[in-house]
């Protein structure tokens, strides 16, 4: 039976199917009819709104149809602005030649890439037919005769694309909304129409609040779109205090975690087209709560690995298109929508801190212990962790009406209004000249691709019929939606709220937060430091017995055990206890052998049987080491873990943490022992230990905020296929010049442009950026979420993992050669099918006008982890780190910052610019013919420096020459060394302001002195140049 919500879902299943999934590939003759929602039980008695004599029938308010209707020119205004009305003299259409097919640019760099299909199953004969068969032949009896509309709905929106990509060619991902300006594709579009369908319809309680037939509608009671924009803090704190890295992890997955529950609710709600940001398509924990509820759709989606799923990259941030019912001040679902994503925030985090709580009361059998805890101050510390902000904004000025006819006299003061409500400055000269001309011209121009066959010869034609203008709110989008993010940064700088003020012991990890305990004197509350000392001394196989954790920070410790009891994910969680282990500091040494086994499997059998060897020794010498334990303890490492060798864990290894282990309650015994540890591993490891290094790597794209803004876009011109440049000459003059001075504008972002984006992003960081960190390289991904990267990598393997994922975020040649970049597109290149996390089709890039800075730590294994991330986020930030880089020429950003941190607490910071931080890599792989470079030639080009500083450019030739002449190690090998030399100090010197280029060119030389010296495992066979091999144990 037909509930409240039904009209909703209906108008947004329209606008899902209101285009064919196949329209790109049709001839310009067939492109008038809508998709199959007439072939939809749940539709029944629903009729297009763009087809007047269909809707005769239809129970609801014609006005209301029409304003509904609105939803796909509003979706593609500032997309494709007025080249939807160019006349069909300048169609673009897909060629079955396959020296043709279909030209896609590229969303941002506008990088061309060629589409051709299997001719078996694209043909030039019969090709409309044939394609609308498809389109409806893989839609399940199931879903025909479903009569829940959100069921059907959701189906259409996650199964639909993958139903048609089995049936054709994964690559109809990137078929285009419009084939003369191929940039967005159309699934972002039809998501994008649903969305606004839905905001346009709105989504009443009660079914009779929707208009029926015969109604008196006033226009300006009708729902319109609006804008939620969501978010929560504290996250820079809740993330840094961390000790281990498992902390590190569970703070980042949480926040991931309760941010996909809130969008999960919200989406069930109003449907996952209404969250633009972040896009919930393949997003695994979606897909996951999705086959919970609808099992049955496992035939067209692949169940989320334990890997994907632990994988954090939920931003903090939602941004949504929803109803306000006509209400725009009131109680509105835009308001309901804040509040529920606010609830489902807290109420996720309430029960996980429970559960969490009941695990401690459940193991811990002391009776002033954790079940004694202090419930008070548990609970009312968890209730202020976070604090939500949110705002919203309507799209387009509410006084006005959502679109006009240019030929209006009152256009320019609807302009102007629009222009004042965004905030914003449109329409540019150009453009304005060109939609004026198309109007006066062509009036009655079906808009939007729709001028091909009237003859109603198709089954379900309804778009001939539909004459509507295109200009409307929608070419304001990019300016209502940066107002809106302006907005809620406004909202959140105005805050006066802080975390509450702890009184008594306060958390030994971040200094943040009362301690968890159990109260010393219920009457008054207060509670002394031994006391807490006291009931922390159970360590549970949890804490260590010395730390003093608040109660957020004991959440995320338990976080682990909460998921193998499956607390959060239900019975995937049987066995995750070990999927979830993160790799201690010490895990590095997986880069030593991953590195070792790409250059040589002599060597890294070699290394294998010494790093055993090592263990072993510790094992017989100190009885008291969990040698069993040890051993089944995953390493966190998927390179590791996943190969089966079991190697024992490398805290072994490690004098520090293995002397925590000893039980001892004297200081200096547990010093001896510490010691006497050390003494031990340096019988195999005389030198370097390869555990005595970690590293860790946080990067963010540069200037998003442009790129949404579209400020940093080409013009149009660059976005068109040469077949529309090509035939511009046949329209009329008046069009001609008009379309010739318009195309040279800046091309604008809108909203499926938006959605396009978001859906694309989740390619690099959900696949790209977890394939190179955990496949190629020995590393551990800890959040990729939209362009923001965290990873856990080491010493051996850094520099090259870092600039592999710099080329790919620019969509560059990949260095390792398993991916073909086509248009900015990453392919698997190899005839094998790729590995399991990556979809075998063309994965976005951000293009090669995008950049990325980045901030490593390299650090002892003394530096505790809080102090590293510390430094961690000052090298990747805007005051002192790579992205407040400048180079002489006034390019920003594009730059990465290395700091090395001692034991001694002496930090090395090095600065440059990413070109030439490749430059320097380039330098450290240099083999000359009589063996591996020598730290001690860099610590000496270093020293030189400091005495005799490079004067000017010019110079850098002769300096570099002497250098390497005065050197006896080099002897034949100077030519060589020199060039390369020569090559890195001109690159730094054309890339660094000349106050700081004395001091970098020494910083980068000692770096490169000390990454040399301490990759170098003494005894063992040093590594080969051998380029990383495309195999992986």
């Amino acid at each position: 039976m037909p509930s409240a919500a039904t009209p909703y879902w209906q108008a947004k299943i329209w606008g899902l199917l209101h285009d064919p999934a196949l329209k790109a590939l049709r001839p310009t003759q067939s492109l008038s009819d809508e998709g199959p929602w007439d072939v939809l039980d749940c539709m029944t008695g629903w009729a297009s709104p763009k087809d007047k004599n269909e809707r005769k029938n239809n129970p609801y308010s014609g006005k209301w149809l029409t304003h509904l209707a609105k939803c796909d020119t509003i979706a593609s205004a500032s997309d494709r602005t007025s080249i939807g009305r160019l006349p069909n003299q300048v169609a673009v259409a897909y060629s079955t030649d396959e020296s043709v097919g279909l030209r896609v640019s590229h969303l941002f760099s506008g990088e061309p890439q060629k589409l051709h299909f299997d001719p078996d199953k694209v043909p030039q004969s019969g090709r409309a037919d044939t394609l609308r068969q498809v389109e409806r032949a893989v839609i399940p009896e199931a879903i025909r005769t479903c009569g829940d509309p959100r069921q059907v709905f959701w189906w259409f929106w996650r199964c639909y694309p993958a139903a048609i990509a089995k049936r054709l060619d994964e690559r109809i991902h990137l078929l285009p909304a419009d084939t003369r300006i191929p940039d967005a594709s159309l699934w972002s579009h039809t998501a994008t129409t649903a969305a606004l369908a839905g905001g346009l319809a709105g989504r009443y309680a009660d079914a009779a609040d929707y208009p029926l037939k015969n109604d008196r509608v006033d226009e300006a009671t009708l729902s319109r779109p609006t804008l939620l924009n969501f978010t929560f803090t504290p996250i820079q704190q809740f993330v840094q205090a961390s000790r281990k890295l498992r902390d590190l992890w569970a703070s980042s997955w949480l926040l991931h975690f309760l941010s996909a529950r809130a969008c999960w609710e919200l989406a069930w709600t109003y449907g996952p087209d209404a969250l633009l940001y972040p896009c919930l398509y393949a997003q695994p924990l979606i897909d996951y709560w999705l086959l919970e509820q609808y099992s049955h759709f496992r035939q067209w989606i692949d169940p989320p690995s334990d890997r994907a799923l632990l994988t954090a990259g939920f931003p903090n941030v939602v941004v949504t298109i929803l109803p306000d019912n006509g209400d725009r001040q009131g109680n509105n679902p835009v308001k309901a929508a804040a509040q529920q994503l606010q609830s489902a925030l807290n109420n996720r985090w309430q029960a996980i801190a429970a559960e969490a709580l009941d695990w401690l009361q459940k193991n811990d059998r002391r009776s002033d212990g954790w079940q004694n805890v202090d419930q008070k101050l548990w609970q009312q510390w968890l209730k202020a962790q976070w604090q939500p902000y949110w705002v919203t904004f309507p799209l387009g000025a509410p006084e006005q009406t959502l679109d006009i006819q240019p030929t209006r006299e009152d256009f320019d003061d609807w302009c102007k209004g629009q222009n004042a409500a965004a905030m914003a400055d449109l329409l540019r000269e150009g453009e304005a000249s060109f939609v004026k001309v198309m109007f006066n011209l062509m009036p009655d121009q079906v808009c939007d691709e729709e001028s091909g066959d009237t003859s109603q010869e198709v089954s379900h034609s309804s778009k001939a019929t539909y004459k509507k203008p295109n200009l409307n709110v929608g070419s304001w989008w990019a300016d209502i939606f940066d107002t809106t993010r302006l907005a809620l940064n406004t909202a959140k700088n105005a805050r006066n709220w802080t975390l509450p003020t702890a009184f008594g012991p306060r958390s030994t990890i971040s200094g943040f937060g009362p301690v968890a305990r159990s109260p010393e004197n219920p009457a008054n509350n207060w509670v002394t430091e031994a006391h807490t000392r006291k009931f922390w001394a159970q360590q549970l196989g949890i804490f260590n017995g010395s730390e003093q954790l608040n109660p957020s920070e004991t959440t995320k410790r338990l976080l682990p055990r909460l998921l193998s009891r499956g607390c959060l994910l239900g019975q995937k969680a049987a066995h995750w206890r070990d999927a979830v282990y993160q790799p201690d500091l010490s895990a590095g040494v997986a880069g030593w052998l991953h590195s070792l086994h790409q250059a040589d499997e002599q060597q890294y059998q070699r290394a294998k049987a010494k790093y055993q060897q090592a263990c072993a020794d510790v094992c017989a010498r100190f009885d008291w080491v969990k040698r069993q334990e040890i051993d089944t303890i995953a390493w966190g490492i998927p390179w590791v873990d996943g190969n089966d060798e079991g190697l024992p864990n490398p805290r072994l290894l490690n004098a520090g943490w293995l002397a925590d282990d000893f039980e001892t309650n004297s200081t200096d015994e547990r010093t001896a022992k510490r010691g006497e540890i050390r003494d031990t591993v340096s019988q195999t490891f005389r030198g370097n230990n390869p555990t005595d290094w970690y590293a860790i790597a946080q990067g963010d794209g540069d200037g998003m905020r442009d790129w949404l803004k579209g400020t940093k876009l080409d013009p149009y011109r660059q976005y068109l296929p040469e077949t529309l440049l090509g035939n511009i000459d046949r329209l009329d003059p008046k069009q001609h010049d008009a379309f010739e001075k318009f195309i040279d504008e800046r091309k604008r972002m809108g909203p499926a442009t938006h959605a396009a984006f978001s859906r694309a992003l989740l390619d690099f960081s959900n696949q790209l950026v977890p394939y190179l960190t955990e496949d190629r390289y020995a590393g551990r991904l800890i959040y990729s979420g939209g362009d923001d990267v965290l990873a856990y990598t080491n010493l051996w393997e850094w520099d090259r993992w870092l600039w592999d994922i710099r080329e790919c975020f620019r969509g560059s040649d990949d260095p390792q050669d398993e991916f073909a970049s086509v248009g900015h597109y990453w392919t698997w290149r190899k005839s094998n099918q790729p590995p399991a996390i990556l979809q075998n089709r063309p994965l976005f890039t951000l293009g090669s006008k995008a950049t990325i800075s980045f901030g490593i730590v390299i650090a002892n294994q003394s530096v505790p982890l809080a102090i590293a991330l510390e430094e961690l986020r000052a090298a990747e930030g805007k005051e002192t780190g790579a992205k407040a880089h400048v180079a002489p020429d006034g390019s920003q950003k594009d730059a990465v910052q290395v700091r090395v941190i001692y034991g001694n607490g002496n930090i090395l910071k090095a600065t440059a610019k990413f070109d030439t931080f490749n430059c320097w890599r380039s330098l450290l792989d240099l083999k000359l013919p009589s063996g591996d470079l020598e730290p001690a030639l860099f610590e000496q080009a270093a020293q030189l420096h400091d005495q005799h500083p490079i004067p000017l450019q010019a110079a850098i030739a002769p300096w570099t020459q002497a250098f390497c002449q005065r050197r006896d190690a080099l002897q034949a090998d100077q030519g060589n060394f020199q060039t390369a030399l020569q090559d890195f100090l001109e690159v730094l010197w054309i890339t660094t302001t000349e106050g700081d280029r004395d001091d970098e060119i020494k910083k980068w030389l000692k770096l490169a002195a000390f990454v040399l010296r301490n990759r170098h495992i003494l005894d063992l066979p040093k590594q080969s140049p051998k380029t990383h091999a495309a195999s992986h144990a």
